[in-house]
């Protein structure tokens, strides 16, 4: 089985430097739609056989372009794969939440905004959904992921079995439309083929 995990395209509030959680419904922008489209183009040669995507509008949006080639495909919306819920602090300024963060008291995977998650709780939905995916396909399937920058991060630290520690987080939270290709083996174990690759974006 191939998996390929990718992060929305960019969008109004990525380039506003804004934070963007489990309820925001920012669109993409012109250039994210370019992006989209760049990897769309560079994932045409693989047979895509389903696609699950977060219902947030910029995974949709996303997941859309990308599949203009691969018509065919089942696509399914998955609410384990939506953002961080940020609580109380959905759409603030990123410096806020970045100061609230540096200056909590709990440990950087356990602490939890008013209203909101931890990132082990992201991570802890985002694997159980990866989990389903191998027990649900075939080996000769090909399965697109769409989520986003917190919980594709959160997802990738799982699978390849490292801490949630601030350090690991920022080295693997992906950018936007960053594509991450494994291949499973029958036994269920992932060889990682591309981490977070922007290639497509070249030129």
């Amino acid at each position: 089985m191939k998996i390929i995990i990718v992060r929305h395209a960019e969008t109004t509030e990525n380039a506003k430097t804004q934070d963007i959680g489990y309820n925001n419904e920012a669109m993409l922008t012109e250039r994210g739609v370019l992006q989209a489209k760049k990897l769309g183009e560079h994932l045409k040669g693989h047979t895509i056989t389903h696609a699950y995507m977060s219902p947030q509008k910029r995974a949709v949006h996303t997941a859309e372009h990308i599949l203009q080639h691969h018509p065919e495909v089942k696509k399914e919306q998955i609410e384990k794969l939506k953002e961080q819920q940020l609580g109380i602090y959905e759409d603030a300024p990123k410096h806020v939440y970045k100061e609230v963060k540096k200056n909590a008291k709990e440990p950087f995977h356990l602490f939890k905004p008013e209203k909101g998650e931890s990132y082990k709780d992201v991570q802890e939905r985002a694997a159980a959904f990866f989990h389903d995916v191998l027990v649900k396909h075939q080996h000769d399937d090909t399965v697109l992921i769409v989520s986003h920058g917190g919980t594709t991060g959160m997802l990738l630290l799982h699978i390849l079995e490292k801490e949630i520690t601030e350090e690991q987080y920022k080295a693997h939270k992906p950018g936007n439309t960053a594509m991450t290709l494994l291949d499973i083996s029958r036994d269920g174990k992932a060889s990682v083929k591309a981490l977070n690759s922007l290639e497509h974006l070249d030129g």
